[in-house]
């Protein structure tokens, strides 16, 4: 097969997806400093801090606690990506998980949570935002492809599928292993996967997703669901789903199969708790807006001003 084939390619001439801890270093110390993500996060950072510069009288529509969130949601993205955590993912695969789990459960919905889209586009260079991104916004072609991908059902598919295939297609995990690129492509996929996930639950100001506040708790629902599947099958599976991981040398006093038994677990618990959050959050957000639009509606009826 041809994912098989891939697998065996790179295990053969590529290098590792993640820079094992060497035998004696304590795990603690295995600190990575990426400079093709470390700088580009630093931008994304700086951007927004000179776009809410330049945004005058933006305290009502951008409180403090959405930029709070946001550096926040960078930070968590980091720590994902550059802590031990990532390297002990070349010999754990409960380790990979606890990264995935903060990149797509945690990080992704903090940055959406502070409204990145007004800040990062008056953060932008005049050159940039006049030449490229304003031209790029105004065709009609952009505007349906993002219609087309922000769609509830296209998200929750790409999620879906993303999620599945590089968990459970023959050869695409072992390759991320193995191969650098692979593995960054890999993050790039969950990480663009989960963003247009939450960007319908969000409404990342001033975009709005176009799902009703209440249908976002079946949207939630339906969006975690085949992610929760698939960490069931790796809780119970018989046999370890990776070789890699059964080679590797072991940081962590745990077997193998102990190993993915965690991964699943990690997989479904923490998600679940932050689904049920979700859900009970968009529950309440519809509550407060439905009662607003009673009182509004009862005043105009009334003739008397809105409370």
């Amino acid at each position: 097969m041809l994912t098989l084939d891939l697998f065996r390619i790179t295990s053969t001439v590529a290098g590792p997806g993640h820079g094992a801890i060497p035998a004696g270093m304590p795990w603690w110390q295995a600190w990575s400093f990426d400079p093709t993500l470390i700088i580009p996060v630093a931008l994304v950072g700086w951007f927004y801090l000179r776009g809410l510069r330049r945004w005058e009288d933006r305290s009502r529509q951008h409180p403090w606690w959405r930029t709070t969130l946001f550096y926040g949601g960078l930070g968590m993205y980091l720590l994902a990506m550059e802590s031990p955590i990532d390297r002990l993912g070349e010999h754990h695969f409960s380790m990979h998980m606890i990264q995935h789990e903060m990149v797509m459960m945690y990080a992704v919905p903090m940055i959406l949570l502070g409204a990145p889209t007004t800040p990062l586009l008056r953060g932008l260079p005049a050159w940039l935002r006049h030449g490229v991104v304003r031209p790029l916004a105004g065709r009609t072609a952009t505007r349906m492809a993002y219609r087309a991908i922000t769609h509830p059902a296209a998200t929750i598919l790409l999620l879906t599928s993303v999620v599945w295939a590089w968990h459970l297609v023959p050869g695409w995990w072992e390759a991320s292993l193995q191969d650098q690129k692979i593995h960054d492509l890999q993050h790039v996929s969950f990480t663009t996967v989960s963003m247009l996930f939450w960007w319908n639950v969000i409404d990342p100001r001033p975009l709005h997703s176009r799902i009703p506040h209440l249908a976002r708790i079946l949207y939630i629902f339906g969006g975690s669901l085949p992610k929760h599947v698939l960490a069931a099958m790796l809780t119970f599976a018989p046999h370890p789903f990776y070789p890699t991981y059964e080679a590797a040398r072991r940081v962590i006093p745990i077997d193998p199969s102990t190993d993915q038994q965690l991964a699943g677990l990690i997989m479904w618990v923490p998600s679940e708790m932050v689904t049920l959050i979700a859900m009970a959050i968009v529950f309440f957000m519809w509550l407060h807006i439905s009662e607003r639009r009673q009182q509004a509606a009862d005043a105009k009826r009334l003739g008397t001003p809105a409370v």
